[in-house]
């Protein structure tokens, strides 16, 4: 039996439903920074130097 180094990388997607903002640019701000702080709380070992943003709705009243 072979034995295997290998190496797999993985998309990461957090969702966030409670960020108050008065823009969808600060929203999407706020949420990168969020974002960035669960990471590195959760010591996750992955590149963070360009987060991005795929979605960013604005709740109805």
């Amino acid at each position: 039996m072979s034995k295997w180094h290998v190496s797999v990388g993985m998309s990461l997607s957090i969702d966030y439903d409670d960020i108050e903002a008065d823009t969808k640019e600060e929203a999407e701000k706020i949420a990168k920074s969020k974002a960035l702080e669960d990471i590195d709380y959760n010591n996750c070992d992955c590149d963070t130097g360009y987060p991005i943003v795929y979605c960013c709705l604005k709740e109805e009243l």
